[in-house]
């Protein structure tokens, strides 16, 4: 399958392979596409979409019963770049401010290593991830609570909760070995790129 060029729009999505069922779907801004590294960007204003349903779990923020529907959301605040290396299980998230265009945090986002597709890329969110600053090294576990719920219930097993952990303790220490982000602290998007849109064919799966 060919490389992205940048300019290019192509989705993100979080799937079910085995169901076959889109879990969540995010358009981004191809920057960069290679062999070895993918870099995204997503602006603020930028809609994607999530399965609908009944919500229950951590502040309400699991989904109990997908109802067959997605809903529009809405990305706010933050421009982000996204970098992903082929194989790891996460990509590193920098959010600049909308407004003032400092890099305002960073997410370490842990996700089954990405599959290419035609419109994108596939890959799957795994409950856990991490956040720091925007200088500091103050790395910071998220949603450990999602964890915990969907080990008990029987989502995933004890095991699996144990490598998700283990995946994000080497994130972190991969992150920290990164060479400067001063090239993304100056880097600007093209102005010419418009907010990206989730294409029609969004729901489907290759053959």
């Amino acid at each position: 399958m060919e490389l992205f060029a940048p300019g290019d729009s192509v989705v993100w999505r979080s799937v079910l392979r085995d169901e076959r069922t889109v879990q969540t779907v995010w358009p981004w801004t191809v920057v960069q596409d290679d062999d070895k590294e993918v870099v995204l960007y997503l602006p603020a204003g930028t809609i994607g979409k999530r399965r609908t349903g009944v919500r229950g779990g951590p502040h309400d923020r699991m989904l109990l019963a997908w109802d067959g529907g997605h809903a529009d959301m809405t990305w706010k605040r933050t421009n982000v770049v996204r970098l992903y290396r082929a194989g790891d299980p996460y990509s590193l998230w920098l959010a600049f401010d909308a407004t003032t265009r400092e890099l305002a945090w960073r997410y370490i986002n842990l996700e089954d290593p990405w599959l290419r597709t035609a419109i994108g890329f596939d890959s799957r969110d795994v409950y856990l991830d991490l956040v720091a600053g925007p200088d500091r090294d103050d790395w910071e576990w998220k949603d450990e609570d999602e964890l915990a719920w969907s080990v008990e219930q029987g989502r995933i097993d004890a095991a699996h909760a144990i490598q998700i952990r283990a995946d994000g303790e080497r994130a972190v220490q991969a992150v920290r070995a990164m060479s400067s982000l001063d090239r993304w602290r100056a880097w600007r998007p093209d102005p010419g790129w418009r907010i990206p849109t989730v294409p029609e064919q969004w729901r489907e799966y290759e053959p």
